[in-house]
């Protein structure tokens, strides 16, 4: 038959079924009698929601007769069964007759047995898209009842925003309770599903999008440093000679073992950033937190309670991935490392302040992983 929506909206044809990846949701039917009061029944399920748990299968029968085999009213089935799990309705709400024709209500309840699987967000995402698409309606609203947090979580995940609280609402059993009701604008549900599609050609669109956009990326975006004397400075410099972006913290003044005026070394490395606190303790911890990840250079091993050492303590601390090597011979071993924490990088390059290591990373900086 042909239905009108109140206040002559739009027509829609029913009896008609909507489906998701994993739902069927379909006009209920006499012979679901059994199965609704299977889940129907549960004292779990009926009071959250406002009405009475079933006494009998003719108690869901009743139900189905008066109530829910009505246009706009689906029983929830999971594939490939045909059994009614749930129900799910929008519905001309009578609560509030300031609505326009253009506005409906959504309700929803699943049986226990099935609860934590997502099917109730599946189920009422297809029909706001029916409702906003089909129905060509302006704003749906839903509501709990205060105490029922799965209601509650669920309609947050669907993109439902808070409206109001009605203080007075009275339920299916003429019980006053307290009732949070929240809604979405066909707008809102607009901007939500560009933001996380549901469609198939959508989700392959941007998911092919994302791709492109990662291996655009750099291995290393950035490398950072203190800029002291050896490993430091090196990493600096063979940034530079890769054509990476630099950046870091120092101490105030530039401060390092070759510049102990200022500016220091920002005449050299006008990048680098100066920090806080004298000494090297606090661009050491700065710049380990600023960095996707730590790269230590000690061709002669990690000298105890030094400056490399506590270098490594800070990146575990902060939970940073860290890799001690050598020298720019292991640079196969770095690439591979990268690759595994990720692209578009910033990396803190570290190591004992010794001349000799920034000349030996200055003279193999072509072999420098970053762009890789």
């Amino acid at each position: 038959m042909l239905y009108q929506q109140r206040g002559g909206t739009q027509m829609s044809a029913w009896p008609i079924s909507l489906e998701t990846d994993r739902l069927v949701l379909r006009p209920w039917r006499e012979t679901d009698a059994e199965a609704l009061f299977r889940y129907a029944s549960d004292p779990e399920v009926g009071p959250a929601c406002g009405w009475e748990p079933h006494a009998s299968i003719e108690d869901s029968l009743t139900s189905l007769r008066d109530i829910l085999m009505v246009p706009e009213t689906y029983a929830i089935t999971i594939k490939p069964s045909d059994e009614a799990v749930g129900t799910i309705s929008l519905m001309a709400t009578s609560k509030d007759p300031s609505l326009s024709p253009a506005e409906r209500e959504v309700g929803f309840w699943l049986g226990r047995p099935f609860w934590g699987n997502g099917y109730t967000p599946e189920a009422t995402r297809e029909v706001l898209r029916h409702g906003f698409l089909d129905l060509g309606l302006s704003v749906i609203w839903c509501g709990y009842y205060e105490g029922n947090e799965k209601s509650a979580r669920a309609q947050e995940k669907i993109g439902f925003r808070p409206h109001h609280v009605d203080e007075g609402s009275v339920d299916h059993r003429g019980v006053e309770r307290r009732e949070h009701v929240s809604r979405i604008t066909r707008e809102e549900w607009v901007t939500a599903l560009a933001a996380d599609p549901g469609d198939e050609n959508t989700i392959s669109h941007q998911q092919a999008e994302a791709v492109r956009i990662v291996d655009a990326l750099p291995l290393v975006a950035y490398v950072r440093s203190g800029g002291q004397t050896g490993a430091d400075r090196g990493g600096l410099d063979a940034a530079r000679a890769c054509a990476v972006p630099i950046c870091g913290w120092c101490p105030p003044g530039g401060l390092s073992e070759d510049y102990p005026e200022p500016p220091g070394l920002l005449t050299e490395y006008p990048e680098l950033v100066e920090g806080t606190a004298s000494g090297y303790v606090e661009r050491t911890a700065w710049n380990v937190r600023d960095s996707h990840a730590t790269l230590i250079i000690a061709p002669d091993g990690i000298p105890p309670r030094g400056g490399t050492e506590m270098t490594r303590i800070f990146a575990e601390q902060f939970g940073r991935p860290v890799m001690v090597v050598s020298g720019p011979d292991e640079a196969s071993a770095i690439l591979d490392w990268l690759r595994g924490v990720g692209r578009g990088l910033t990396l803190n390059v570290a190591g004992p302040s010794r001349i000799q290591v920034s000349r030996n990373l200055r003279d193999n900086a072509r072999r420098c992983p970053c762009r890789a």
